[in-house]
């Protein structure tokens, strides 16, 4: 009995040290990546702001009116109207209902809270940057409001990215890599269709693409910590909370 007991309080020493040394590691990386995204967004805004992005952007756009045929403007009209707002809020509130009735409540909590964080920082940086839309030809299609940075880069890495991590990390083998794949391929045309139309520059839709992952980040570490110093014995994305 006395061995059982002393085994037991080693083998909840080594637990506790191994967990600590996971959360500490994951901490660490966490922040680098959040530091990563930080340093890139503000470099892209950097470059915005004093114009020295404006050659890379008009030849990027020039390039892709130039080069991309004239009929894929019908798939890349459908394909913008999935980054709208009015297209995605309905989306996700069916997307939030359905993972709160399968006890996933930290999926139903985290998708909200990138998509509509994301939208709002986009929203005030907009305003913050004040960026006018690009006028080198005429698609057809316009757009309002500032073009930096990119809402619908935003809302395609807020709400398609994130509701793309949360499905993958329950599926696994050929389905997790075939959700993983549709995923980045719808996030990507969203931002590409963007171009094709000529209504943002490329600096808009990567500073888009960057900016929900900084408000993800944000939020993200913010949970880890929390957990932390609730002494958790790590994350569960089952959500039996």
């Amino acid at each position: 009995m006395l061995r059982k007991k002393i085994l037991g309080r080693e083998l909840g020493h080594h637990l506790s040290r191994w967990i600590g040394q996971t959360l500490t590691v994951g901490l660490a990386l966490g922040l680098l990546l959040s530091l990563g995204v930080i340093l890139l967004f503000s470099k892209i805004a950097e470059d915005v702001a004093e114009g020295e992005s404006r050659a890379f952007d008009t030849a990027v756009l020039l390039w892709i009116n130039a080069h991309f045929p004239d009929w894929l403007y019908g798939p890349m009209l459908v394909v913008t109207t999935l980054g709208y707002y009015w297209f995605v809020l309905p989306l996700l509130a069916v997307a939030t209902v359905l993972f709160y009735r399968k006890r996933r409540r930290i999926s139903a909590v985290l998708l909200p809270v990138a998509t509509l964080g994301g939208m709002v920082l986009t929203t005030v940086l907009k305003s913050v940057f004040e960026r006018a839309r690009p006028d080198l030809f005429e698609s057809g299609y316009t757009a309002s409001f500032y073009s930096f940075p990119s809402g619908h880069a935003t809302i395609a890495v807020g709400f398609y990215g994130t509701l793309t991590l949360l499905l993958a990390m329950r599926l696994a083998g050929l389905r997790r890599w075939a959700v993983v794949a549709l995923g980045t391929a719808l996030v990507l045309l969203i931002g590409f269709s963007r171009l094709y139309l000529g209504v943002h520059y490329p600096t808009d839709v990567l500073a888009g693409f960057l900016a929900a992952p900084l408000w993800i980040s944000a939020i993200g570490l913010s949970y880890f910590l929390w957990r932390a110093v609730r002494g958790a014995t790590g994350i569960s994305w089952d959500d039996e909370e």
